[in-house]
């Protein structure tokens, strides 16, 4: 430290003539080791000047602080200490306060700047106290170096700035999870002004369903604990829920004392719909690969051989698991030219194999009329139900087209309340009613082949009835016929008479079977009703593991009028089927009887017919003989264990 020289010794306790508690022109004259102490006990750089500017005495804090040596600072003006454009304004406020020297503490609100030895400047505060005599009054000036509370103030000032410029949300709270701080990110972000947040828990901004899981969050921030960015929903002052990204953090004091907790909040709308956009396209993508695969499946299915019912099942059965659909169906025409018939389903609600479905009225009618797709929000008919009893929802149907042109349609439906059908279900679906309309096309081809390759041995073996068995029967019979006129005892006469007539009924029967066997594939489509009976019964025998038995009254070919004959062959078809599904029979017998009335009667020794309330097929025949005026029974046909079954189908040819 530098000694004061040419001070008084004495201490003059004030100026007589001040007011009461107003310090003199000098508050105090202090003896040189008196400020020598001072200096030295003072924690800031601290230097005397005297009037005229000069530097009299400093601490070695003031040296250091300047950056000059031990007592480098004796005797220069202190002007040196202030940067070159502070100093005439410097050299003037000197000046009045050596006119009116007065204490000024520090943290003033004036901004001061001083420079070091080397030339680098630096902020600092300064306090003033007036020392010396009138004689030679001096100043003693304490400068704190501001250098690092600067720099907290600026961090400060440009965290303030952050937060009241971010987009983001920042908030904070206290220990309590009461909001404190709102800044204009989260004005925007959340709705709601400050005032009207403030002071209010945090929850006010959390779905009721999130609140016990950000009070958890909470509680592991306030012990310390650190949470990673996480993905969460929170709410907008108008109610809707907001996708956002949160962080929370605990907030310490200065001795590390936790006081509150701080929240960043950033809205993520826009990354989570660019995040569900993504996965509907791996999910389509999936679909598209999944749809290729299904396709190739079912063609693989229809080149690899089986039948049209075998294609159709798998066709249904895969398109169900693509579309997620609750029904999906494939009709085709019944051949009344009214109704579309069911033939392969697939779904907890989709209707049964051989349902009818009227082609007036319905939107399965309209697209085979029309060939075109029909996708609606609800089915058409605001009563319809599954089984189940719950309401269809959306529904697609789309064509299936042939050679020959509309061969059916194949539809898609879901429950009341599922997802309606986008743009790329539609293409999928009507994609696969093209492999229907391909399986129909292959199925009809797969049946002209193998009636082709049947038609030689059929006309050979036609061939051989007519050359040779009608032949030798009727020379059986004219023999006999020739005999009866040797035989004198009558009763020998009647019995030959008898055996003529089974010969000739005989002959009848084998010429009606070479005139089935004869016909060609495109003539059976037109073929009399007997021969159509015929085909379906020989069709039949493959499922029964027998041939059923025929039998024919009256005039068949000529008394059952065209329209009728699809009914006749629907019901004699669908007779059969149910006793190849369900009987167990080993003989059937299927009586065509036509007088005043059409009368069919399918007889069978299985085990009987049981609950016929389940059985859709006896609904479709009793339907199809109530929409004729007709009737349909079904009942036991015999005794024991195997009671049997007989139905009878019977319409009057009149309403026909």
């Amino acid at each position: 430290m530098t000694d004061i020289h040419g001070g008084q010794a004495e201490t003059v306790a004030g100026d007589p003539g001040a007011p009461a508690g107003v310090p003199g022109r000098h508050a105090s004259v202090v003896s040189p080791e008196v400020v020598g102490l001072v200096l030295r006990l003072m924690p800031d750089a601290a230097v005397v000047v005297d009037e005229a500017g000069q530097i009299v005495a400093t601490n070695a804090a003031a040296e250091t602080m300047f950056g000059y040596p031990r007592g480098g600072l004796r005797g220069v003006a202190v002007d040196v200490l202030v940067p070159d454009r502070f100093r005439p304004g410097h050299a003037r406020h000197r000046a009045t306060y050596a006119t009116h020297p007065t204490q000024r503490p520090m943290g003033a609100a004036v901004e001061l700047w001083a420079t070091r030895l080397d030339g680098t400047e630096f902020p600092v505060d300064i306090s003033l106290a007036p020392l010396g005599t009138p004689e030679r009054p001096l100043t003693l000036a304490s400068v704190r170096d501001l250098t690092g509370r600067r720099s907290e103030w600026e961090s400060g000032a440009r965290l303030a700035a952050i937060v009241s410029s971010s987009d983001d949300a920042i908030v904070s709270m206290d220990l309590n999870a009461t909001l404190t701080s709102w800044n204009p990110g989260a004005q925007r972000l959340l709705g709601y002004q400050p005032e009207e947040i403030l002071g209010r828990p945090v929850t006010r901004v959390v779905p009721e369903r999130l609140r016990s899981e950000v009070e958890e969050a909470l509680a592991m921030v306030r012990g310390g604990v650190h949470l990673p960015t996480r993905d969460t929903v929170r709410l907008h002052h108008s109610g809707r829920e907001i996708d956002v990204a949160e962080s929370l953090s605990l907030i310490r004091d200065i001795a590390g004392n936790p006081v509150g907790i701080s929240a960043l909040v950033r809205d993520i709308t826009e990354r989570k719909r660019s995040e569900r956009e993504l996965r509907r396209l791996l999910v389509d993508g999936q679909r598209r690969e999944r749809w290729l695969g299904a396709i190739s499946e079912v063609r693989l299915a229809m080149l690899g051989g089986g039948g049209l019912e075998q294609w159709l099942a798998l066709l249904v059965r895969r398109l169900d698991e693509l579309t997620d659909a609750d029904a999906v169906t494939v009709v085709v025409a019944a051949g009344d030219g009214a109704h579309l018939e069911v033939v392969a389903v697939h779904g907890p609600a989709a209707p049964s194999t051989g349902q009818l479905v009227a082609l007036e009225g319905s939107p399965e009618g309209r697209v085979f009329t029309s060939g075109r797709t029909v996708s609606s929000d609800h089915p058409d008919g605001a009563g319809e139900t599954t089984g189940g009893g719950r309401p269809l929802g959306p529904a697609l149907h789309v064509p299936v087209v042939t050679a020959q042109g509309s061969g059916g349609v194949l539809s898609v439906a879901r429950l009341a309340g599922g997802a309606v059908f986008n743009a790329e279900e539609v293409r999928m679906v009507e994609s696969f009613g093209q492999q229907a309309g391909l399986a129909l096309e292959l199925d009809r081809a797969q049946v002209d082949r193998e009636q082709l390759a049947l038609i030689g041995d059929r006309e050979r073996i036609a061939r051989d009835l007519h050359d040779h068995v009608i032949q030798r029967l009727f020379a059986v019979g004219m023999s006999l016929q020739a005999a009866t006129h040797a035989v004198h005892d009558p009763a020998a006469a009647e019995r030959i008479g008898e055996s003529i007539e089974e010969l000739d009924a005989t002959i009848r029967d084998v010429r009606s079977t070479i005139f089935s066997l004869a016909l060609r594939p495109n003539e059976r489509a037109e073929a009399s009703p007997r021969a159509r009976i015929l085909e379906v019964a020989s069709g039949a025998a493959t499922s029964l593991g027998f041939q059923p038995r025929l039998q024919f009254e009256g005039p068949v070919d000529t008394k059952v009028p065209a329209t009728l004959i699809p009914d006749v062959v629907a019901v004699v078809r669908e007779a059969l089927s149910n006793v190849a599904r369900h009987a167990r029979a080993t003989q059937v017998e299927v009586r065509v009887a036509v007088h005043d009335d059409l009368a069919i009667t399918v007889t069978d020794d299985g085990e009987g017919i049981g609950d016929t309330t389940r059985s859709s097929g006896l609904s479709n025949m009793r339907a199809r003989a109530e929409a004729r005026g007709g009737t349909m029974t079904a009942q036991a046909a015999g005794d024991g264990s195997r009671p049997g079954t007989r139905i009878v189908w019977r319409v009057p040819l009149d309403e026909a």
